[in-house]
C-alpha cells in the first residue's frame, strides 16, 4: 500500500480547501493518507473518513513529527503549502518529493513564491491528484472534515434547541480574522446587529476563545459562543442556519461545507481565488484590492478596503435575497 503524506501548514481556511485532495488520493488509489498540519488545524482532521493519521506540527515537535513520519512508513509527500521548510521537512522524513515547494517567508513579504493562476484554491489543490495519477480528469470536489465526537452530539442538539428560541432566525455571524487587516470595523457590525435585532434577530457570534472580548465590543442583542466550539462542531451549527455573514476566515470556509448561504467581506484576500462557491462577495473599489497582503501598505490617514465596504451594502443584500421572511431548511452535512 501506497502511504503519501499531504503537508499543508498554512492557515485553517488552507486546510479545508485542501481536504478534496485528501479524498482523491484515498478514493483513487487506496493509499494511506497521512496530513501535516499546524497545530491550530488539527482539530479539524480528527474522526477524518480519508486521513488516516494527523501530524500537528510546531517548531518545538518538529523532530519528533519527522520520526512519526518515518515510523508510521510515509514515503512519498506532497507539498501543498509551497513552503521551503516543508519541503525540507518532508525530504528529513526520507520522503519522496512529489513536487516541491520554495516560497519562503519574511515577516509580510513572500520569495520564490509558486505562480498562482485564477483558480479556486480548492480546484488547485485538488489538481494535485495528477501528481500520482496523470490521467486524472473530472473528478468531484468535495471539502470534508472530520466528524464530530459523539459525545458532544447530545450537548450541540440541546444547546441550538435552547438557542434557537430566543431569536426568529439562526443567522451566524464569523466577525475576526487572525489577519488584522482582513477585520472590519467593529461599528459597522454593531450596525448590523441592531439591523437584525429590529427583525426579530439574535445574531450567533462564532470564533476562537480569543476573540471573546473582541465580539463583547460589538453592540446590540447577541449570542457570544467564541469558544465553545471546535472546528469540527461548527458546520453542525451552520447547517441549521439561515444566512451567515463573515470576514474571509477559516471559520468561514468550515460553514461553507454545508452551503449555509454566506455574505463574505473581502480586503486583501483574492475572491476568485478564495472564495467558497455559496459565497456573496462584497469588497471595495479600491485599485490596490486585492493586494493579497498580511499587512496594509495604506498610509494611516486613508481608509482601509475593508472600511470602504458598507453595513449599507449587507443590509441591502440581505433584504434583496429575502432572508429576512424565508423559511430555512435544515441542511444535511
Amino acid at each position: 500500500m501506497r502511504k503519501i503524506l499531504i503537508i499543508n501548514r498554512l492557515g485553517i481556511g488552507d486546510v479545508v480547501v485542501t481536504t478534496p485532495l485528501a479524498k482523491l488520493i484515498k478514493e483513487y488509489n487506496g493509499a494511506k493518507v497521512g496530513f501535516v498540519v499546524a497545530a491550530k488545524s488539527a482539530d479539524l482532521l480528527v474522526n477524518h473518513p480519508y486521513i488516516d493519521d494527523v501530524f500537528p506540527y510546531s517548531k518545538k515537535n518538529k523532530k519528533n513529527i519527522i520520526l512519526d513520519i518515518k515510523e508510521k512508513g510515509y514515503n512519498e509527500a506532497i507539498i501543498v503549502d509551497d513552503r521551503f521548510t516543508s519541503t525540507v521537512l518532508a525530504w528529513k522524513a526520507k520522503c519522496k518529493l512529489l513536487n516541491k515547494g520554495f516560497e519562503i517567508s519574511l515577516g509580510a513579504n513572500r520569495l520564490f513564491k509558486r505562480k498562482l493562476h485564477n483558480v479556486k484554491a480548492i480546484e488547485d489543490f485538488a489538481s494535485y491528484i495528477k501528481l500520482i495519477n496523470p490521467q486524472a480528469e473530472n473528478y468531484e470536489i468535495t471539502a470534508v472534515l472530520g466528524n464530530p465526537d459523539k459525545t458532544r452530539s447530545h450537548y450541540l442538539e440541546n444547546w441550538l434547541a435552547e438557542h434557537k428560541k430566543i431569536t426568529k432566525k439562526l443567522v451566524l455571524v464569523v466577525p475576526k480574522s487572525a489577519a488584522l487587516n482582513k477585520n472590519w470595523p467593529i461599528s459597522y457590525f454593531s450596525e448590523i446587529n441592531d439591523f437584525l435585532n429590529a427583525e426579530g434577530i439574535i445574531p450567533l457570534y462564532i470564533g476562537s476563545n480569543g476573540d471573546k472580548d473582541y465580539i463583547n465590543q460589538i453592540k446590540g442583542n447577541k449570542i457570544n459562543a467564541a469558544g465553545l466550539f471546535s472546528l469540527r462542531e461548527l458546520p453542525s451549527i451552520a447547517k441549521q442556519a439561515a444566512f451567515a455573514i463573515s470576514v474571509c476566515t477559516g471559520p468561514m470556509h468550515i460553514i461553507s461545507t454545508v452551503n449555509v448561504p454566506t455574505i463574505v467581506l473581502y480586503g486583501p484576500s483574492d475572491p476568485i481565488r478564495w472564495a467558497p462557491g455559496n459565497a456573496i462577495i462584497l469588497k471595495s473599489s479600491l485599485p490596490c484590492v486585492p493586494c493579497q497582503r498580511l499587512d496594509c501598505t495604506l498610509p494611516k490617514c486613508e481608509q482601509n478596503c475593508m472600511e470602504l465596504i458598507f453595513p449599507e451594502q449587507v443590509k441591502q443584500v440581505i433584504i434583496e435575497q429575502g432572508w429576512l421572511a424565508s423559511e430555512i431548511k435544515e441542511r444535511t452535512l
